[in-house]
């Protein structure tokens, strides 16, 4: 399989780059590239983006991955690439993967740019061998990109976690609650109608709760930093013998197939 290149070309139609910019777009392309990578699921070790081809004049050259890929991981990632250089969500497939922070590190290179010093990132054209596409940056684009990511990540949901602290005499009052899967602290505010409801929450410290309301998560990480809450609930203990009862409920979900036909055809094996 071929590496995985971007063309990059920095100060078009002019002689040379001033050291200090160079350092700071170089830095910041490596670190986009290098976290655009994780979100596809490729692990990079450092220093694994090698710059090579260089041409004098405006700064042309290529970044290439240092990193040996299958077929998939290299297409995954070209379309990656192409939804953060585009700032397009339409491929939802990929989108999905890639977190806010990425799209973030991209914006951020354009930051050591000047207002009239475009940079380009050129992908190899899909079905034209040879051909280059190419894709512009330049610092006017930042608030573009930043805002579909700042404004898409707040959603009705459920936090599940442990009451780390009871913060009881602020306006309003909130919990802080580390949130079982990331152990992210969350925020859960909440209005006076639920306070004798939270006071609950505190009667087992080790008890796992259900926060349910609007979620806020960083643009930065992705994460759930917030809760405006609409309801609390305490998790059930988990009683085997009425696990072991339900066993057998659904007798007919599977229709005229066995459970291990019915299990075989979903997996198509």
């Amino acid at each position: 399989m071929p590496p995985v290149r971007v063309q990059v070309e920095l100060n078009r139609g002019r002689g040379g780059v001033p050291l200090d910019q160079l350092a700071a777009f170089a830095s910041g392309t490596a670190e986009f590239l290098s976290s655009l990578a994780t979100d596809i699921g490729i692990k990079t070790p450092p220093h694994c983006w090698v710059s090579e081809d260089f041409d004098n004049g405006s700064l042309k050259f290529a970044c290439r991955l240092d990193t040996p890929l299958d077929a998939t991981q290299a297409t995954r990632f070209q379309r990656g690439l192409r939804s953060v250089l585009r700032n397009d969500y339409s491929d939802t497939t990929i989108s999905v993967c890639i977190r806010p922070e990425t799209r973030l590190r991209y914006a951020r290179v354009a930051q050591s740019l000047e207002a009239d010093t475009p940079a380009r990132f050129g992908l190899s054209a899909p079905g034209a061998e040879g051909q280059i596409e190419w894709f512009v940056l330049t610092p006017t684009m930042v608030r573009d990109i930043q805002a579909p990511v700042e404004s898409a990540y707040r959603s009705f949901g459920e936090v599940q976690g442990v009451v780390h602290a009871f913060f009881k005499e602020t306006s309003p009052p909130y919990l802080k609650i580390r949130e079982l899967s990331t152990k992210q602290m969350v925020n859960c505010i909440f209005g006076p109608e639920l306070y004798a409801d939270a006071v609950k929450l505190l009667a087992d410290p080790s008890g796992v709760v259900f926060v349910e309301g609007w979620l806020s998560e960083s643009a930065e990480t992705g994460l759930v930093e917030r809760i405006d809450v609409t309801g609390f609930r305490v998790a059930p203990e988990f009683d085997e013998a009425i696990y072991r009862k339900s066993l057998g409920g659904m007798s007919e979900f599977t229709g005229n197939l066995t459970t291990t036909e019915y299990l075989r055809e979903l997996r198509r094996d």
